[in-house]
């Protein structure tokens, strides 16, 4: 009960937060962005180990997962390309050989992202570019043996667009693995308390959408083979629910 009490008032100041500086979140993308990862500074400090196990069982999709490239196969490596890795946070659960690429277009979370990819030798850094998963102009077709989205759906703008370029660049048969917070059930005290926060969760975690339905997104977003979990984590209601697994180009 304490512990629930406590993720309660972590969201209120969040929101009372979020409140005061309103005015200049709203004109000023820069200012969300550094808001944003503040926010997301405090919830990995205190809620990172409440997903460990799930986040584990996703990125183990890509245990067994053979790389198109040769070379790289030889190797017992593959090129993966990750939307929005913030800081880092799925960097831990590679248990292999990486070619790495990342999306993201906050350059707000670089320092902390580049601090943490020196921790892990597998990972080879190939190439960050800013951007947005909708519109992944400078990302080849058919390039990745691996896409990696982990609570990215619910704070993009067209996350349908998002995954028809997940399957773009995907090589066939590569997976798209991921781990989404996504809405509760319709009608549920959850879902209400999502619907009613959302317009000003937006704003201050960067456009997140408690209410998305990410699941269905992903179901219907034309892959050949969807994995699909659900899941509730140790989190404020608002986050709960989740989904996981991966999905086959």
């Amino acid at each position: 009960v304490l512990r629930r009490l406590f993720d309660c008032l972590v969201v209120a100041c969040i929101c009372v937060a979020g409140l005061s500086l309103l005015p200049l979140l709203l004109v000023s993308l820069r200012a969300r962005q550094w808001f944003f990862v503040r926010i997301m500074a405090v919830a990995g400090r205190l809620w990172r180990d409440v997903f460990e196990d799930t986040r584990r069982e996703a990125i183990s999709a890509l245990d067994e997962a053979e790389s198109s490239d040769p070379e790289l196969r030889a190797d017992g490596a593959i090129r993966v390309l990750e939307i929005g890795a913030g800081s880092g946070a799925n960097f831990a659960f590679l248990r292999r050989k990486v070619k790495y690429w990342n999306v993201d277009p906050n350059t707000e979370f670089q320092n902390f992202f580049l601090e943490t990819v020196k921790k892990y030798p597998k990972v080879e850094m190939e190439r960050w570019v800013v951007g947005y998963g909708e519109d992944m102009r400078d990302v080849p077709d058919s390039h990745f043996d691996a896409v990696i989205v982990t609570h990215l759906l619910c704070s993009v703008h067209f996350a349908e667009k998002v995954l028809q370029e997940c399957r773009r660049v995907l090589v066939k048969g590569g997976r798209m693995v991921f781990m989404e917070h996504v809405a509760h059930p319709r009608g549920s005290f959850g879902r209400t308390l999502q619907n009613v926060l959302t317009p000003l969760w937006c704003i201050i975690c960067c456009g997140c959408c408690l209410n998305r339905e990410s699941g269905e997104l992903i179901r219907n977003a034309g892959f050949s083979e969807v994995h699909l979990k659900e899941t509730n984590v140790d989190m404020p209601i608002i986050l709960t629910r989740h989904v996981y697994g991966y999905a086959v180009a």
